[in-house]
């Protein structure tokens, strides 16, 4: 039975999961990184990338587990995928793999540690660190928003906005949509079989209609106010 929702973020569970992957006579640490974790992930400029977006990931994760060649591997990854966020800034995903390095650092074996980093990294969707099983996993699972329902891909949609409210309109969608315009152009949005099969349509529809959404919201601000900047939405 997958744990549930109250369960599968809670501290059982990745004690559990740490003091698993220790290296013989290392010092169990576990309850102290939990909480940095969760301190992490409950800062108050974040909307989208909180503890319930680690909450989603992990119920995937649950679907797909035996599947996977490392699953703990990408459990860690998981969990500390996001831990750092600072909007602006591009190296939020490299801050976080490093991050875990350090809080792993003399705890966990060395190939597991690279295999999670490599796997954090993978996050960037830039196209490298895909070179072990579970990336695509990884990619999938952190993408999988956008196979949402449309009301919850909305809602999603709109709190990632709200995170980066040092961008004015223009520059968001400039920047947003031409990131999912280069995951609309490959020929798989998902690249494993199983969240192809799960999500593919529902993201690709998706994102047809949220262009169409942006268009006409372009549309309606320039017939009402021509020569003005539109101020920032309040999402």
């Amino acid at each position: 039975m997958s744990p549930s929702a109250e369960d599968i973020t809670g501290i059982d569970r990745f004690q559990s999961l740490w003091k698993r992957n220790l290296c013989e006579g290392a010092a169990d640490d576990s309850a102290a990184i939990y909480h940095r974790l969760l301190a992490g992930y409950q800062e108050p400029h974040r909307y989208y990338h909180t503890l319930d977006h680690i909450k989603h990931c992990l119920t995937l994760f649950e679907d797909c587990k035996a599947l996977l060649s490392e699953p703990d591997a990408l459990e860690l990854a998981i969990w500390f995928h996001d831990l750092i966020l600072v909007s602006g800034e591009r190296d939020n995903e490299a801050r976080s793999a490093q991050l875990y390095l350090e809080l792993s650092d003399g705890s966990q074996r060395e190939s597991l540690r690279q295999l999670v980093w490599r796997l954090i990294m993978a996050t960037q969707h830039d196209g490298d660190h895909l070179d072990d099983a579970d990336s695509s996993y990884m990619v999938d699972i952190d993408l999988s928003s956008f196979g949402l329902p449309w009301d919850e891909f909305m809602i999603d949609s709109m709190n990632v906005r709200t995170e980066s409210r040092h961008l004015c309109d223009a520059d968001y969608q400039l920047k947003q949509t031409g990131f999912q315009r280069s995951l609309l152009a490959r020929s798989h949005f998902y690249l494993s079989d199983f969240f192809f099969k799960r999500l593919e349509t529902q993201a690709r529809e998706n994102l047809a209609r949220y262009f169409d959404y942006l268009q006409a919201d372009s549309d309606s601000t320039t017939t009402d106010s021509p020569t003005k900047d539109r101020p920032e939405k309040n999402r």
